[in-house]
């Protein structure tokens, strides 16, 4: 090493208060809360006439997080265990391509589809959803298949499988988003919302998120999944089949990639093969931020669940404020590098 490595200043840090303000354990979730809370209020300041502060934009911001929060609390499982999944994005996009044509092709004939009658809605419905989470599980499978059996790094295995995922929706519906999408779907379930307060697609969000924080936190698979992430040369010793878990959670977020997409499906009552494609990004950066590492071992799904309203309420509030959409993309990657100093300077003070 030479004189000058040796002698080089370290890298300039955040500030002492908010340094100990984001690396503090204590500071999430309810640190991320409060920042959530600070980002409205400065939009809604900022915003004309106070647009941001409107029901409908505060329910489309809830809506558009929905996603992002399941998949954040899929990637806060696999990162627990010390592994990623950059392929979320494009399970979704393929998962709700697969729905999309089953759904069509069980509710009537072609020619009744096209006039917007479906007689068979309900059991077209169901197989869609249910082939849409079976698709999402599946894509998982081959990606922890992939990570297990083969031993090819996690990171390039998702890397590889995001461009064929999205290579075969493409595929699938020769570039274009499936037509004919019954509309029912979006009006009855998709924009409604309980008691006209809370979503249906969040209540279900929320719902399979606190299961999982359950798992995470109370059960064995949860233990298993930390002290994989923490060590699995220790994790082996104890007994723990650290390959078969693995798989699992692979399987696990490949499936909630396939709610994902049924609840896109439902919300926009068509396909967007052209979509998500900063959702991986986003999720990871929301995960980290939360307060779960991305070297394993550590995690809390509150946090995530948190997080994973910045990114969105960043990019509202731009869009609203003027701003094009897709200065969106730097707003998460800026998000992304932040996340990560974050984790580091967390992983500095415990060591």
């Amino acid at each position: 090493m030479s004189e000058m490595t040796q002698n080089s200043p370290p890298p300039p840090a955040l500030p002492g208060a908010v340094r100990r303000f984001l690396t503090s354990s204590r500071s999430t979730p309810i640190g991320m809360a409060l920042i959530v809370i600070a980002l409205i209020i400065i939009f809604g300041v900022l915003s004309p006439n106070g647009a941001f502060f409107r029901v409908s934009n505060l329910t489309t911001i809830v809506l558009n997080a929905s996603v992002t929060m399941l998949l954040a609390v899929g990637v806060t499982m696999i990162l627990a265990a010390g592994e990623l999944d950059l392929s979320i994005g494009a399970n979704v996009v393929l998962s709700s391509v697969v729905a999309a044509k089953i759904l069509v092709a069980l509710s009537g004939s072609y020619d009744e589809v096209r006039i917007g009658e479906y007689p068979h809605l309900v059991p077209a419905l169901v197989a869609a959803i249910l082939a849409g989470i079976a698709t999402g599980a599946a894509f998982g499978a081959v990606n922890g298949l992939l990570v297990t059996r083969l031993r090819i790094n996690s990171f390039i295995v998702t890397l590889g499988t995001l461009g064929i995922g999205t290579g075969l929706a493409y595929v699938i519906t020769n570039g274009t988003n499936v037509p004919f999408v019954p509309r029912v779907i979006q009006t009855e379930f998709g924009i409604q919302k309980l008691f006209g307060v809370v979503p249906y697609p969040t209540i279900i969000v929320l719902t399979l998120s606190f299961i999982l924080w359950y798992v995470l936190r109370v059960t064995r698979f949860g233990l298993h999944t930390l002290a994989i992430g923490s060590s699995r040369e220790a994790a082996e010793r104890a007994g723990i089949r650290s390959a078969r878990h693995i798989f699992k959670l692979f399987v696990l977020v490949g499936a909630l990639a396939g709610v994902a997409a049924a609840l896109d499906l439902a919300r926009f009552a068509t396909t967007n093969i052209g979509g998500h494609q900063t959702t991986a990004l986003a999720a990871i950066a929301a995960v980290v931020i939360g307060g779960t590492s991305l070297f394993g071992g550590r995690a809390t799904i509150a946090g995530s669940m948190v997080a994973s309203l910045i990114p969105v309420v960043l990019g509202t509030g731009l869009v609203i404020l003027g701003v094009p959409s897709f200065y969106q993309l730097i707003v998460v990657g800026v998000i992304l590098i932040i996340a990560v100093y974050i984790d580091q300077q967390r992983r500095e003070k415990l060591n």
